[in-house]
């Protein structure tokens, strides 16, 4: 049998430890070295303390004897109870001195007060005292314990003074106990204490957690609750990481609600596109078979041939439309300058009238106005809405293209506002609702029953919303059925030119 292979994206369920175990850990680990250290440090320092502090007591006691030298010299001759040895009972007195006396025909004198007498004489390992002077201060250890030791030479005689060190000892590791226990406390204490404080600090994490895997489940519409007042969140850095996920949430929440919009916009876009190209392909395939079968005869081959132009040309025409939308969905390249929106009204008026000479069709503006656009695109849009006018209106109803500037102001810059009025039949409701959109046709009183039964593709006036649009303008239809229609359009005032 072969072994299974490794698989590397196989999901491993070794435990590992959470981010707040992790902080609790660490924290009271850093703690307790910490702590460690403090207690070590301060107990080498009491030692060192309590060993100069014995130092001192021994320097002074053996100043203190040497001075009574001749005393203890005489130690020998007299009673070493007399008044010979009071120097040495002024230096043990009630304490923990140990005092050795060895005179010069080796007889050996020990005196103590609470000190346990050891059963060596510490004179056989202390150093012996240069002459006239004392022994630097060392320590000497015997089975009974250790002491520190400083010998003087009295001649003839030679005294060690010695203090015991187990109550430096005892005290140093009384210390050390009260450290260690204080140190326990501290460190279950300090666990309790940060494992609240953690958990109320990391608990921004858990919600952003469950909110991800919600998300991650389908329910897009879910965000990281934010219980306080969002000022005081952006205080903490949960908070503030809080506040940006949600940012974020919402920021691709809408990204993908425009995607999908634009998703179904295009699928819209390119089935009706497909459904009004296929009219005139259709119309021109036929035709195209038939004069390739010789079944038109010689009279009627100019008006074949007629169509055949009629329908490319309207094609080629749906063509360049559907172009120009899709360069303004994409990136509308459309400049920004001063143009005279008056002398561009002006001449789409007498463009219409060259067409329809027996329309009414009136003008109401000012001599010039200046707005901020690009001329050819507003140039198509008065086109495109007086061709409208003639493409849905009987030849007696008359139009109105005026041009004034709004009273509204939006961001600080004056509006102009253009609208192309008729007396025609108007429109429903409901056509009124959908005149600007793509491949939309209204027919007098409502929308087309087919599509073959208006004039032009149904692509003029989402033209003229894409490019009012495009200028930074806005575009809507005031109309009835039975009472005309205004198509109107507002777009940025030019700013006045410095004199």
């Amino acid at each position: 049998m072969t072994a299974p292979a490794h698989d590397p994206h196989r999901t491993s369920h070794a435990p590992r430890w959470s981010l707040r175990r992790s902080l609790i850990a660490a924290t009271v680990a850093l703690t307790c070295v910490a702590l460690l250290v403090t207690g070590l440090v301060s107990a080498v320092a009491l030692r060192q303390q309590l060993m100069d502090r014995t130092d001192d007591q021994l320097s002074a006691a053996a100043a203190l004897v040497g001075g009574g030298s001749r005393q203890i010299a005489r130690l020998g001759e007299r009673d070493p109870l007399g008044d010979r040895d009071q120097a040495v009972r002024a230096v043990i007195g009630p304490t923990e001195f140990l005092v050795e006396i060895r005179t010069g025909d080796g007889e050996l004198t020990r005196l103590v007060s609470t000190t346990p007498v050891p059963a060596a004489p510490l004179l056989d390992t202390a150093p012996a005292p240069p002459p006239g002077g004392r022994s630097p201060l060392t320590t000497v250890t015997t089975t009974e314990g250790t002491y520190r030791v400083v010998t003087i030479d009295a001649s003839p005689a030679t005294v060690l003074l010695a203090l015991p060190l187990a109550p430096v000892r005892e005290t140093v590791a009384r210390l050390l106990g009260i450290e260690a226990l204080v140190s326990a406390a501290v460190a279950v204490l300090l666990a309790f204490l940060a494992r609240m404080l953690i958990v109320a600090r990391l608990r921004p994490l858990d919600d952003i957690a469950r909110t991800a895997d919600a998300i991650a489940g389908g329910q897009l519409d879910r965000r990281v609750p934010v219980a306080d007042d969002p000022r005081r969140v952006r205080r903490t850095e949960a908070g503030r990481l809080t506040l940006a996920v949600n940012g974020m949430l919402d920021r691709i929440h809408t990204a993908l609600a425009a995607r999908e919009r634009s998703e179904e916009r295009m699928r819209s876009f390119v089935a009706d596109a497909s459904h009004e190209l296929r009219t005139p392909l259709t119309a021109i395939r036929g035709y195209t078979q038939l004069l390739r079968a010789g079944m038109v005869d010689e009279r009627r081959r100019p008006d074949v041939l007629r169509r055949l132009d009629d329908e490319a040309t309207r094609m080629s025409k749906m063509v360049v439309d559907l172009l120009f939308l899709a360069r303004l969905d994409a990136e509308p390249q459309l400049r920004s300058e001063p143009v005279d929106i008056a002398v561009l009204a002006r001449d789409a008026v007498a463009d219409a009238l060259a067409v329809e000479p027996h329309r009414v069709i009136a003008l109401d503006s000012p001599p010039h106005l200046q707005v901020s656009g690009d001329t050819d695109a507003l140039r198509q849009v008065l086109a495109n809405l007086l061709a409208n006018v003639r493409a849905h209106t009987p030849i007696e109803a008359s139009a109105e293209v005026s041009v004034r500037t709004e009273g509204s102001v939006r961001a600080g810059v004056d509006l102009v506002r253009v609208a192309v009025s008729d007396t025609g039949p108007g429109l429903a409701p409901e056509a009124a609702e959908r005149i600007f959109d793509r491949f939309y046709r209204a027919g007098p009183g409502g929308p087309v029953a087919g599509a073959d039964d208006a004039a032009g593709s149904g692509l003029g006036l989402a033209i003229v919303a894409g490019t009012v649009r495009a200028l930074g303008g806005e575009v809507g239809v005031d109309t009835a059925a039975g009472a005309g229609t205004t198509v109107w359009f507002t777009v940025p005032a030019a700013p006045e030119q410095p004199r």
